[in-house]
């Protein structure tokens, strides 16, 4: 029975998105206001500081008119009385602070103001504000202000100073009184935005992803019934769609390995079987010659000992073939390619076979080009290529048969090798296989032709090797083609 492993909701991708988005709104909830507040204020300050721009300066000209102290006391006092929530300053040119006036009363906390501000007011444009200063009468407060020189603005005889926000003592207010409702409505808000948009996520996604592992859990637990069956066309979509695609191939792969296991297991015992003719056959040849030597003639001696090579030979090249199949389903077979004439390897592999040639009754017809055809490849490769495509030939050729093979320089200066015979042919169920290893067509079985079904196999290797591929044409009782292609070597002149 599949034990499925249910995860705990504070570790879903539900629960950890409805967190990220609770913290998420509140966060930018309480930035915005700030942000907002911030930007008010600023805007607030500079149009405070443009209107009473000329404020000051009507001040500081009608100052100018007072000849004692306590005129401008008085003139100080008038002016508050108009404009409550402002007030006035006379600065000495050291920054000393000589007299005040407000609506409200007040006393000095500072005494002195920097002037370097204030100067920075009465030279800056509309574009440098805000400016603000330490108001005199208040704690750890600034705000913007107006100024203006008393006298000639380049040697002043003081300054006047005019604020628009009264001092006295600080308003404490906590952080919860100040920002406390604005942050319990964000967090309400939050909670039921993420509230809902984790329904939405655990609909859309994690209920999704769930079928998903459920089916990889069934699908481990050897249960293939279970069918993933997920329609949506998004991410999750398509990684339901691969998942399902890999369990596919999986099986696939499952079923190719067994089919491959048992036609290894076959070629085991054809291989077997074929090993144990020839041993037998040496064994007998070689006791003969250990117990009756004396007796022989010369023939005889030669006879025996050439059956005996003729069957090592035999076993050579099975042992040879199995070898060959080992390296290539390793990836370790590597070419060494060199330019090298091809019609020149093709005359040495029908030397080779000549006599078996002569012996199954077989005409050759070469058709090859009278130029000479150099192609960039591993000559000892090929020959291997060529020697496996004559011999399948003869072998599955009748006496009197005709074996004809051809090269040409096709339109893409690529030169194409040919073999066709008059034999027995490939039925067209098997033709897509032939190339599998350790595969025999049932024509091959049926005529009791010997052989492993490795030689294709490593033949299309080679030439895949070579970035070529061997094609086949055949008709049952007719015969067959093969053929590949090979880039012609050009040589590269240097000047």
């Amino acid at each position: 029975m599949v034990q499925f492993h249910h995860i705990p909701l504070y570790r879903t991708l539900t629960f950890k998105v409805s967190i990220s988005l609770i913290l998420f709104f509140i966060l930018n909830g309480v930035l915005l206001v700030l942000w907002n507040q911030a930007d008010i204020l600023a805007e607030m300050e500079i149009e405070i500081q443009t209107t009473y721009r000329h404020t000051a300066m009507e001040i500081s000209e009608e100052l100018q008119q007072k000849k004692t102290d306590t005129d401008v006391s008085v003139f100080f006092d008038s002016i508050s009385a108009f404009y409550p929530g402002m007030e006035l300053f006379l600065v000495a040119i050291d920054g000393e602070i000589k007299e005040h006036g407000s609506y409200v009363p007040s006393s000095l906390i500072q005494t002195h103001v920097p002037i370097n501000v204030l100067d920075s007011f009465i030279r800056a444009d509309t574009a440098d504000y805000p400016i603000e200063i330490s108001i005199p009468t208040a704690t750890d407060l600034d705000f913007v202000f107006s100024a203006a020189a008393v006298g000639p603005p380049e040697n002043p005889d003081a300054y006047i100073l005019v604020t628009m926000v009264e001092g006295g003592a600080d308003i404490i207010v906590t952080w919860w009184e100040e920002y406390g409702p604005l942050l319990s409505r964000t967090i309400l808000f939050s909670l039921v935005i993420a509230g809902l948009a984790g329904a939405l996520f655990w609909y859309f996604l994690t209920r999704r992803i769930d079928r998903v592992a459920h089916a990889v859990e069934h699908y481990r637990a050897g249960d293939s019934r279970f069918v993933l069956n997920d329609q949506g066309s998004d991410e999750i979509g398509h990684v339901a769609m691969h998942v399902g695609d890999m369990m596919d191939r999986i099986d696939t792969m499952f079923e190719e390995l067994g089919r491959k296991e048992k036609m290894r297991t076959e070629l085991l015992a054809s291989v077997s079987h074929e090993l144990q003719t020839p041993l037998t056959v040496m064994q007998g040849n070689i006791e003969t010659l250990v117990e009756h030597r004396e007796k022989m003639s010369e023939m005889e001696l030669s006879h025996k000992l050439g059956a005996v090579y003729k069957q090592v030979r035999h076993m050579s090249a099975l042992i040879d073939d199995m070898f060959d199949v080992a390296v290539l389903e390793t990836g370790q077979m590597k070419i060494n390619a060199e330019p090298f004439p091809m019609v020149e390897l093709i005359e040495d592999v029908l030397q080779s076979y000549a006599l078996l040639i002569e012996q199954s009754d077989l005409s050759i017809e070469r058709n090859f080009a009278d130029t000479i055809q150099t192609v960039n490849a591993d000559p000892l490769r090929l020959r291997q290529v060529i020697r496996n495509l004559l011999s399948n030939a003869i072998k599955f050729s009748s006496p009197g048969g005709r074996i004809k093979i051809s090269t040409e320089v096709n339109a893409n200066e690529m030169l194409t090798f040919r073999i066709e015979d008059t034999g027995v042919g490939i039925p067209e169920e098997d033709i897509d296989r032939i190339f599998e290893s350790f595969y025999r067509s049932k024509q091959t079985v049926k005529n009791t032709v010997k052989g492993t079904g490795l030689g294709l196999h490593i033949c299309q290797h080679i030439l895949k090797l070579h970035e070529s591929n061997l094609e086949v044409k055949s008709r049952l009782d007719v015969g067959s083609s093969f053929s590949f292609d090979l880039e012609l070597y050009k040589e590269v002149v240097t000047l």
